[in-house]
């Protein structure tokens, strides 16, 4: 029987996929539905209607999931940022590795891979150091929804620090202000331990540089540079990336989508003898190299394009003792990246993840002939969203049958 939109009907969930949508069947159809959880029975409407699925809009939780609670937030079922308001964090951090190891399974065909303990966050409320919103028409000032073009109104998000909600507050009660801001203008809200609460839109100027406290000391992040937004578990990360140079003690590091040089700064603190950090960004690289100033150690760094400078790079190196960082953009590594991967063979390989689908895509090209995933490491840097960071370490197998020799 075709499904029709509009139609009511009562399923029961039995998991969650990636992206936070609890998953029935009807008919012989999969139903993807936001707001439940695996084990619960739940009445729903019919939004959108396909040959093999059917999405559906939550109209009453008929049996609830001892896992299920209160949503923090009032505006959950209207704002998209956040998947799992309704599921008790230990529970959603557990959806996650499930997710994460199924991805890996599926995606990237891996077998017989040891993953770790998850990582919580130290928080799952009040952890974003970063906010950007939309103005809109009738002084909304929000996320924007669903459709991607309305903005829904926030007149605070329990997701950012409080300092940044309190300067929130400052700006919504400026009522000429935010008359006179342009539509579809975005406003930046960043806050760090040494400069406080600070914003500006698209067209400002404003604070340049912020100083950011992080494991390997204080380091200076351009306000348009990558950084992580949850301060607590972007500790974590540091911390296992510094860990993992000091037991892989490699003669050769190379940082590739280094940022503000981080894993770099970590490497040459741990005595790396040769550290190269490589980014896009011109201005997160001249900050990287006044990070190390400051710290008086010498990585180099370079501001190049990494696709187009990663084959010479590895060229320059012995891949039997050169240690590998990547941590790109949600898209993953490109395609001539993984090839240069594949031949240069470097010994070790710590990919640095956080859309886990692109990584298991990843994984499956450079499983295929080179390498072996010997660890798969979850930090949850996103809780209540539907997103995580993981470490999955990979070793090449020239370098595992040495090993084994």
């Amino acid at each position: 029987m075709a499904l029709t939109v509009g139609t009511e009907v009562e399923i029961e969930i039995h998991d969650v996929a990636f992206g936070g949508r609890g998953v029935g069947r009807h008919d012989g159809c999969a139903v993807f539905v936001p707001g439940t959880l695996a084990g619960e029975r739940v009445r729903v409407r019919l939004t959108k209607c396909r040959k093999k699925f059917a999405e559906a809009l939550l109209l009453e939780v008929l049996t609830a999931s001892e896992h299920r609670i209160e949503p923090a937030c009032a505006l959950c079922d209207r704002c998209p940022g956040c998947s799992y308001q309704h599921v008790a964090y230990p529970e959603e951090v557990r959806i996650k590795q499930q997710q994460f190891e199924g991805l890996l399974s599926r995606i990237g065909r891996l077998e017989g891979v040891t993953f770790s303990e998850p990582i919580a966050s130290p928080c799952d409320l009040g952890y974003r150091n970063k906010l950007v919103l939309h103005a809109q028409r009738e002084r909304k000032l929000g996320y924007f929804g669903e459709d991607n073009r309305t903005v829904v109104d926030i007149p605070s998000c329990l997701l950012a620090v409080g300092p940044i909600n309190d300067e929130l507050q400052k700006l919504r009660a400026n009522v000429k202000t935010l008359k006179n801001m342009r539509p579809n203008a975005r406003v930046t809200f960043r806050w760090t331990e040494t400069n406080g609460a600070v914003r500006w839109t698209d067209r400002e100027s404003g604070v340049e540089r912020l100083i950011e406290n992080s494991p390997i000391g204080d380091v200076r992040v351009p306000r348009r540079a990558f950084y992580q937004v949850n301060v607590g578990a972007g500790d974590l990360l540091v911390s296992y990336i510094s860990e993992l140079i000091k037991q892989q003690a490699p003669t050769y590091l190379i940082d590739f989508y280094c940022g503000v040089g981080l894993f770099s700064l970590a490497a040459a603190q741990h005595g790396v003898p040769h550290v190269f950090g490589i980014e896009r960004q011109s201005f997160a690289v001249r900050a990287a190299i006044q990070n190390a100033k400051a710290m008086k150690i010498r990585p180099e760094f370079v501001s190049a394009d990494v696709d187009a400078l990663a084959e010479d790079s590895l060229k320059q190196v012995d891949g039997s003792e050169t240690m590998v960082i990547v941590d790109p953009p949600r898209q993953g590594l490109e395609k001539a990246f993984l090839e240069t991967l594949i031949s240069a063979r470097p010994q070790c390989v710590a990919y640095v993840s956080c859309a886990a689908d692109t990584l298991a895509r990843d994984l499956r090209v450079l499983t295929e002939s080179a390498y072996e995933v010997v660890n798969c490491q979850l930090i949850d840097m996103f809780p209540r969203t539907p997103h995580f960071e993981s470490v999955t370490v990979l070793k090449s197998r020239a370098e595992i049958g040495k090993a084994e020799s």
